[in-house]
């Protein structure tokens, strides 16, 4: 079997890619009766001589070899003859028909021909103990085989390399990236080495495409509608793409997989065949809250369970999901709705905290943050962002995932978030909780809350990106982005009842959590520590609603709705601390016709101003350092004030800036 595959099937199956591609070139440039004919005849030919060997494997004991030739040669004529006749019949009357028909055969055919071909070879094969059967479980492993995403990742690299003439940079790039996600798909090879490789390099090709498309669209500021929404569907498609991967890691079951990857190929025949199918009007996705946020949401479903395959690749899928702190489901009506709800908690939870997603986000966030950076003109903002993407990896993956063992035992790197990030709060856990509000005060204190807002925390890595920092453009998209970034009446109750909850639920469940840890009390959520599920709740869940859902609650939205506790007492101890925004002359303020430092801040921010011209700084809790009204300033007259600032005045024997100044 070995030397029929290497020997017959493999140039079979090349030569129908190169049938195929033919075939999608012509149905997609051929306006001639030839041309279509010819196509059609490729078609339904290889369809033909594909039927036949099918019929063979399910009629073994009817048809033998010679007359399974007999009964594929039968096909591809009973399939050719009414078309044959069809466009003689055009020709000989001088019409030309519609193209129409073609597109929806050539896509038909392509499809099923791929799919017999995966089937009759496998079968050929003998591929897995299973090979022989014809039912759903077992076609869909055939679909997984490497007989059907290997041709089907050839036939759309050969066939988008035929036609890239028609298509613009970035629709050639997307195709490119469907045919290697296509093709580096685990289950194809039964190989030790195969799956690692290819979950890692898929995984890579897609991280890169993301950062693409990313950055396309923040230069571009508009896309095609079409192509808008053909990437959409591309996302949906491959976050399916990645949670068959994930449910075939742990159970083996490759049917999501197989069926998403049809959906994948047929995504692509839309896209390849159909003229117009990526043009249209511009859709300029600053201002399209609608799309803009279908597609955060779609880019982290993909991102989510792309991660989770990264995490059960590293971990092993049984003993990662066993982590999760999930349960089963039990009890009666009420029972299970509670423990489904519970799971389903965990599981996004976790894993929007795991190790590698985080690593993931990094590389994709990073990049971004990295084209932000050299994008500044400001130097100490230029070395802010280079920090920022420096702690991200050092200070939250390298050190508490890699290197220190129990991080929870370490001060500030242990108790990134604060309370509950490490764990219970247990006795032995106090002190270094303790030490990590000391140290992030005084850091605070020293140099303002941007120490966490805009370096420590996760949070800016995803903010300040280039993508993702054009998205300030929804802090006055609607009634509710306006009223949180301006902060107004109604923002700053909506501020204080959901800082009083917060910090409401983090008392109790610290008390609950710290009885549990000395045997007064068992009081647990499912058997999960309380002070730990208050913080997966706020920064595994609450994190990821507020930061996908920017175009209808603006930039910052941890900052402007109060639920960031940490960030709300970082903010709040640098309110008596050195740092502001600092003016070198007030008199150009007054000169300055358009004020755009106050349009600039994605927080909302907006009184600078007033504030540097009657006083010469500016400083509000709100105020984290990002730095976008110092690249705003026409005329670069703000700079930051900190500890050392203060040490420079001290050495110069200037009177110290006052906090009541």
């Amino acid at each position: 079997m070995l030397l029929a595959s290497l020997y017959f099937l493999w140039p079979a199956a090349i030569g129908m890619v190169i049938a195929n591609s033919i075939s999608i070139y012509l149905a997609r440039r051929s306006s001639t009766i030839l041309g279509r004919l010819v196509d059609y005849l490729i078609l339904t030919m290889m369809n033909g001589m594909l039927l036949g060997p099918l019929l063979h494997f399910i009629f073994p004991y009817y048809l033998n070899f010679p007359r399974t030739v007999e009964v594929s040669v039968f096909l591809m004529a009973a399939e050719s003859l009414p078309f044959v006749g069809r466009f003689i019949s055009m020709a000989l009357n001088g019409t030309q028909g519609s193209g129409r028909p073609v597109l929806y055969l050539t896509a038909s055919f392509v499809l099923v021909d791929e799919a017999l071909m995966s089937i009759d070879f496998s079968l050929a094969t003998a591929r897995g103990a299973a090979a022989g059967y014809l039912d759903f479980a077992h076609i869909m492993d055939y679909l997984s085989s490497y007989w059907f995403v290997v041709p089907m990742g050839l036939e759309m690299a050969l066939s988008s390399v035929l036609l890239t003439r028609d298509f613009r940079r970035e629709h050639s790039v997307t195709f490119m990236v469907q045919a290697v996600a296509m093709a580096l798909v685990p289950t194809a090879f039964n190989q030790p080495l195969w799956v690692p490789v290819s979950i890692y390099l898929s995984g890579s090709v897609m991280t890169a495409y993301f950062i693409y498309m990313f950055e396309h669209l923040y230069r571009s500021k508009a896309v095609e509608t079409g192509f808008s929404e053909y990437l959409l569907l591309l996302l949906l498609i491959y976050g399916f793409m990645m949670a068959g991967i994930f449910l075939w890691q742990y159970s083996g079951d490759a049917d999501i997989l197989s069926i998403s990857m049809l959906a994948l190929m047929a995504l692509y025949l839309y896209g390849a065949l159909w003229k117009g199918a990526l043009e249209g009007r511009k859709r300029y996705w600053t201002v399209d809250a609608r799309w803009t946020l279908l597609f955060m949401l779609l880019v982290f479903f993909a991102e989510f369970f792309m991660g989770a395959v990264f995490d059960a690749q590293f971990f092993g899928a049984r003993q990662f999901v066993s982590s999760l702190s999930l349960v089963a489901i039990h009890g009666g009506v009420s029972g299970k709705i509670a423990s489904s709800l519970y799971d389903g908690f965990m599981f996004l939870a976790e894993i929007s905290l795991s190790t590698w997603f985080l690593v993931m986000m990094g590389i994709e966030m990073g990049s971004l943050g990295y084209f932000k950076a050299r994008e500044a003109r400001n130097t100490e903002n230029k070395v802010r962002l280079y920090l920022m993407i420096a702690a991200y990896g050092i200070y939250s993956v390298l050190l508490p995932d890699f290197i220190i063992p129990n991080p929870s035992a370490v001060p500030f790197i242990g108790w990134s978030m604060g309370i509950g990030t490490g764990g219970p709060l247990a006795p032995v856990f106090i002190l270094p909780i303790l030490l990590t509000y000391l140290i992030s005060g005084i850091l605070s204190l020293l140099f303002g809350a941007r120490q966490l807002c805009s370096v420590f925390c996760t949070a800016p890595l995803m903010y300040q990106g280039t993508f993702y920092s054009a998205m300030k453009s929804f802090n006055s998209g609607n009634r509710v982005a306006r009223s949180l970034t301006v902060h107004d009446r109604r923002a700053r109750l909506l501020y204080r009842a959901t800082s009083l909850m917060v910090y409401s639920s983090l008392a109790a469940a610290g008390a609950l959590s710290l009885l549990d840890s000395i045997h007064v009390l068992d009081i647990r959520v499912y058997g999960t520590d309380p002070e730990y599920f208050v913080y997966l709740m706020l920064f595994g869940v609450a994190w990821y609603v507020t930061f996908l859902t920017m175009p209808l609650l603006g930039s910052y939205a941890c900052i402007n709705t109060g639920y960031c506790h940490w960030g709300n007492f970082n903010r709040f101890v640098s309110r008596f601390g050195l740092f502001r925004l600092k003016v070198l002359d007030p008199s150009l303020c007054v000169k300055c016709r358009d004020k755009p430092c106050a349009k600039a801040c994605p927080v909302g921010n907006h009184a600078q101003p007033g504030s540097f011209i009657a006083t010469g700084q500016y400083r509000d809790s709100r105020c984290v350092g990002i730095g976008e009204c110092v690249e705003a300033c026409p005329y670069d007259n703000i700079f930051f004030y900190d500890i050392r600032g203060w040490i420079k005045e001290r050495l110069r024997g200037a009177p110290r800036a006052t906090s009541e100044d």
